[in-house]
């Protein structure tokens, strides 16, 4: 797991990065600003869509090598899923464009929608490729995979800034990492291999669990990273509140990076391990949900007392200043949303796709409900990402440990 923890240090890093840099490049515009972050939004929320094929694939590949589960001649090979889910996405961009990315991007309109479309077909694959590598346990080609998608992304960001480019390059800075998945199969050999790796399940199963799974994470990107979309789409004009779009969308971005950006990258890790545990719903999750309290407490006491200088300091734009108070309320957002994510690993791993997919509709129903409610945008942000996520884990709690659970007080 040493790959996988340096891998996720360095996800972390470059998230923090890219938009801080995309900040010094644009933040002297306002409208700039809120199209990058709404563009990148985008795009992590069509990855988060996607990433229900890395969570389906990792189950039914480490179920199908050794769980108890076992593969059968009716089982698929989840790579050859990946390319008719590649061809859907691209394609459903491509038609769906005209509806909305003129209130994205001002623009470079048509060249944002192309490198879209490639960039989140490519990533289908890309996430199935992590699926099947993770499932079967070859962690360092996945942490490989990881550091390279968000590696290369934070060098070119670099790059860009020093050589004054503006918004175009910061777009396709956006979709690059998207391909990383072609360099690592490529270069490894063990890689390769796995990729005939199979499923647990029949064809026609995989498909419906994987889509599923996609479903419920396509929720959860609209609450992690599609937030600064759903900012932009629902707030177009904030003009006299005392906190900006620009300011409520940085904020939201860099509270949920120290515990959101590592904890995505260990969801496969989580899922493997409830899997493969041997125990019982509650002994599984109470180390990793103790974990994610103490971070969370702490990061918002941190961000109540240091958040504002910090943002004055890294970001160096007065368009960005937040008050310390909505700092640590957001960063209790991120803490209950990672909350949900962890319990959602559980209720994939023990088999309740369903209200898995339940608890994070509801979440981002509610979370939206409030967003679009009477109050100011930092108002609205910081209670939509509290309470939401909480009804939403409420959903899980009853799946893993209500009465018609079939996992409750059993080992795995």
């Amino acid at each position: 797991m040493k790959y996988l923890t340096l891998a996720t240090i360095i996800a972390g890093i470059s998230g923090f990065v890219v938009i801080i840099i995309a900040a010094w490049a644009l933040g002297s515009s306002g409208t700039l600003t809120e199209e990058f972050t709404a563009y990148w939004g985008l795009f992590f929320a069509g990855t988060g869509v996607l990433t229900g094929l890395t969570q389906e694939t990792t189950r039914a590949v480490s179920a199908a090598r050794g769980g108890e589960k076992v593969a059968s001649r009716s089982s698929v090979r989840p790579i050859l899923f990946s390319l008719g889910a590649a061809a859907v996405t691209a394609v459903v961009l491509g038609l769906t464009a005209p509806f909305w990315i003129g209130r994205l991007l001002s623009e470079h309109q048509s060249i944002g929608v192309g490198m879209l479309a490639v960039g989140l077909g490519s990533y289908a694959v890309q996430a199935t490729v992590s699926g099947i590598l993770s499932g079967c346990q070859l962690w360092k080609q996945y942490a490989a995979l990881i550091s390279l998608d968000t590696g290369v992304r934070m060098i070119l960001a670099v790059v860009a800034w020093l050589l004054g480019y503006q918004l175009l390059a910061f777009l396709f800075i956006t979709v690059v990492g998207a391909v990383s998945w072609v360099v690592i199969v490529g270069l490894s050999r063990s890689a390769r291999a796995a990729l005939g790796s199979v499923t647990d399940v029949s064809g026609p199963v995989f498909m419906r669990q994987a889509l599923t799974a996609m479903a419920a994470s396509g929720s959860t990107a609209v609450l992690i990273t599609g937030f600064p979309t759903l900012v932009k789409l629902t707030n177009p004009d904030t003009t006299g509140q005392a906190v900006t779009a620009a300011a409520v969308i940085y904020a939201v971005t860099l509270t949920r990076a120290p515990l959101l950006v590592p904890l995505q990258q260990f969801q496969s890790a989580i899922i493997v391990r409830f899997v493969q545990g041997g125990r019982s719903p509650w002994n599984a999750l109470a180390g990793p949900l103790a974990i994610v309290w103490g971070v969370g407490l702490v990061g918002s006491g941190l961000a109540w007392l240091i958040g504002p200088w910090l943002f004055e300091v890294i970001l160096r734009q007065e368009i960005f200043a937040v008050p310390g108070s909505l700092l640590a309320a957001l960063t209790l957002g991120a803490t209950t949303t990672a909350m949900l994510m962890v319990t959602g690993c559980a209720t994939i791993a023990y088999d309740r796709h369903g209200l898995y997919l339940a608890g994070w509709v509801v979440a981002t129903v509610v979370a939206v409900a409030i967003l679009m409610g009477p109050w100011s945008l930092a108002m609205g942000a910081a209670l939509a990402l509290i309470v939401g996520p909480l009804v939403g884990l409420v959903v899980h709690l009853v799946a893993l440990f209500g009465k018609n659970a079939p996992v409750v007080g059993a080992g795995v």
